[in-house]
């Protein structure tokens, strides 16, 4: 075989295989959304709650960008629902923006710390949900609902009550500045699979209907953000394109000049450098007293795993799991995941997580996960 012959069945194939990866690239997968997405049709998203709201406010929008952008002007609101992880500065930054006469509205089953504007709410570890009558601020006769939430606001001169139950508050707002906080213990109440029941979108829905003059709906908190760059106003199939140009044009490159032996690294320089830079993580996270964020990534790990392994989204409960984990392990593997999971749920509760603690969980999610991994 001559060399001509060869370089041509050489650039076919490499045709080839660039179509076969744009197509693989282009092929349409159906999206695993998070938890409370507003464009998710899943029984656990928001898209209903969301196109309706659209129908009757005029400008409706989605933010995808970071606290510190949001945008000036007054007679705003913006709506977190389910948001993960509040930092401090993230709550001083809304803060601020809501003081210029905005209006924030959290939906949250577990709330982030509100005291400094005197929203707190209490752990009733003996609650058990259930349908009970849900008074209004906003409805005379009030109505139905069943809140999972085992949180109540605590009552204050400071705040409005505008949902409660027998049990306590489950919604109130409080005025700073110009502006106000709305903090809602039921966003289960807006997802797909329960807006419908009892009388859950009777009683959210007055106080999503305000005369405001655009109306965000957070998602960067749930993982989406703006798509950077100049790429962004290109259509996906020119993108796929030029990429493939531009691994052909290094290939030719390479094809055409001198090859050279490999780049050695020395083990000794790369297992030194590793230990290093795992030990300087270690000393700041303890330094910090960042055991529960500690915990977070351990369990972002986790779930991680048990969506590559098993196909479990983010938004599975620990039930599904637990279930799902019983037809691929023993009962004694499947306990140890349940076990896990709890404690997992446990430090969630827990203001004051140590790292005593931290160190008893690692243990038992190293187990579970090499057990993953395995799979």
């Amino acid at each position: 075989m001559n060399s001509a012959i060869r370089f041509r069945l050489v650039a076919g194939g490499t045709v080839l295989l660039f179509l076969a990866v744009g197509l693989l690239l282009l092929r349409p997968a159906h999206p695993a959304y998070p938890a409370y997405v507003s464009f998710s049709p899943n029984p656990n998203g928001t898209k209903a709650f969301a196109e309706l709201l659209g129908h009757e406010q005029a400008a409706l929008r989605e933010w995808r960008k970071p606290t510190g952008y949001l945008p000036e002007g007054t007679n705003q609101a913006l709506i977190l629902i389910e948001p993960y992880r509040l930092q401090e500065t993230e709550q001083e930054e809304l803060l601020a923006w809501v003081e210029k006469g905005n209006d924030l509205l959290v939906f949250q089953t577990e709330p982030d710390d509100w005291s400094d504007i005197h929203l707190e709410a209490d752990y009733l570890p003996e609650y058990q949900a259930q349908p009970r009558h849900v008074d209004s601020a906003l409805l005379e006769s009030g109505g139905t609902g069943e809140a999972d939430a085992s949180w109540r606001l605590a009552a204050s001169e400071e705040i409005e009550p505008l949902l409660s139950d027998q049990v306590g508050i489950l919604a109130g707002r409080a005025q700073v500045g110009t502006g106000s906080v709305s903090l809602f213990l039921v966003p289960d109440w807006l997802t797909n699979s329960r807006i419908q029941q009892h009388q859950h979108f009777e009683l959210i829905w007055p106080y999503l209907v305000q005369d405001w003059s655009v109306v965000w709906i957070d998602e960067y908190h749930h993982g989406y953000q703006e798509r950077p760059g100049i790429l962004a106003i290109y259509p996906d199939w020119l993108v796929v394109t030029l990429t493939q140009l531009a691994l052909a044009l290094l290939f030719w490159i390479w094809w055409q000049g001198k090859r050279f032996g490999p780049v050695y690294t020395r083990r000794e320089w790369i297992v030194r450098r590793g230990d290093e830079t795992l030990l300087a993580i270690a000393s700041w996270y303890e330094k910090r007293r960042l055991a529960k964020e500690a915990l977070h990534i351990r369990e972002a790990h986790l779930r991680q795993l048990l969506f590559e392994r098993w196909g479990l989204h983010l938004g599975t409960t620990d039930y599904e799991i637990v279930r799902t984990a019983r037809n691929h392990w023993t009962e004694q593997e499947a306990v140890m995941l349940s076990t896990a999971l709890g404690r997992l749920e446990a430090a969630k509760k827990d203001r004051d997580y140590t790292p005593k603690r931290l160190v008893q969980d690692s243990r038992l999610l190293d187990e579970v996960t090499k057990r993953l991994e395995k799979e």
